[in-house]
């Protein structure tokens, strides 16, 4: 099966999906507006505002396709790339599949009236649409009740699962440093700058380290913060890993740590999830389907005492945290393996080339 894949191509998303489909043997081509190591074609931009770019590109899509001829075309983000190709009427011609991936469903189509049509319109030219949790599958089918979506979770390696260690989390001796990862970048919905805040006087009193990306568009304000909060020496940034040095850095980790305002099942809860880290994470909708009070500790969204208090009760001991532990690594191991759901994903796809109609 020949797919041609329209995302971003620096997303680490993309570049997963992309060789592991692959490895499941389709024949991928990826084509991106944005540049990255495994893009195949890099479409030309014809303005400074990406908006207007996913609607141009449309033409150079349509060219691409009766060119290259795949049997799928597979835009991945409904307001970019699911526009660009229902702009583009390949969905005439072409099976189109769409992956929604959280934010294009949750948070674009509240920006404006035009952004919900864009989306409506991406979702009405597929014949086929994923989502990664049930939650962004209603949130969808509200939009336009007539899409036909199948849930199937991003998903984890087999190599992450083999670096769980039943005991490594279930108790912190006093004096152990306790280090905490938040693996969002910096960028407005992931509310990165309330996590330090919260979580200033912690940071000075108990011997904990949080780290935290170092790239997205509001990267330079939270490091002001963080000189302006004389937290430097708590603080620390890593650069973009490839997968297999991220798998290992994320078993060095105790505690997963996300404030996101708006989410899907976020892809590194389930990742840290797997690896037997601590998941701590505002009680917001969309992480409910793997996050809950029996498989997380739940602070409430925004609230700073509420998750200082949660993080102090953790490494203070005072949460038995064993049964969860070993209760999140039986539910990812058995629900969420990245080949397993590739299969599913690429099984639906060929089931649609079979059959045809939606």
């Amino acid at each position: 099966m020949k797919l041609l894949l329209l995302a971003d191509g620096r997303s680490i998303h993309t570049i997963r999906f992309q060789k592991a489909m692959k490895s499941a043997g389709a024949n991928v081509v990826l084509a991106s507006l944005e540049r990255g190591e495994t893009v195949d074609i890099l479409l030309k931009k014809k303005s400074v505002s990406n908006s207007l770019n996913y609607f141009f590109v449309n033409r150079e899509i349509k060219n691409l396709v009766r060119k290259s001829n795949p049997d799928i075309v597979n835009p991945h983000f409904a307001s970019g790339y699911g526009f660009s190709v229902a702009v583009s009427r390949v969905w005439n011609f072409k099976p189109t599949v769409l992956h929604c991936l959280g934010s294009d469903i949750l948070i674009s189509p509240r920006k404006s009236i035009a952004h919900k049509q864009r989306v409506i319109y991406a979702l009405q030219r597929a014949k086929h649409i994923f989502a990664d949790s049930k939650y962004l599958k209603t949130e969808i089918q509200n939009l336009y009740d007539k899409s036909n979506v199948s849930v199937i979770p991003w998903g984890v390696e087999q190599e992450i699962l083999d670096t769980y260690d039943a005991e490594k989390n279930s108790k912190f001796e006093n004096s152990r440093l306790v280090n905490i990862l938040i693996p969002r970048p910096h960028q407005k919905v992931y509310n990165n700058t309330f996590i330090i805040g919260a979580l200033a006087n912690l940071l000075k009193e108990k011997n904990i380290k949080i780290t935290f990306p170092g790239w997205g568009d509001d990267l330079e304000d939270f490091r002001k913060l963080v000189h302006d909060l004389h937290l430097e020496g708590k603080i620390e940034f890593y650069p973009f890993l490839e997968r297999d040095e991220y798998i290992n850095f994320l078993s060095k980790f105790d505690i997963y740590l996300s404030a996101s305002l708006s989410d899907s099942s976020p892809a590194s809860l389930i990742e840290a999830m797997g690896a037997g880290l601590i998941p701590v994470v505002a009680n917001i909708p969309g992480v409910r389907e793997w996050a809950d009070h029996t498989s997380a500790v739940i602070y409430q969204p925004n609230n700073p005492v509420s998750l200082e208090n949660k993080i102090r009760a953790i490494i203070n001991n005072e949460i038995d945290m064993e049964p969860l532990l070993s209760a999140n690594h039986k539910r990812v191991t058995e629900e969420a393996l990245f080949e397993n759901n590739i299969n599913s994903t690429l099984k639906i796809m060929q089931d649609i080339l079979k059959h045809g109609a939606k």
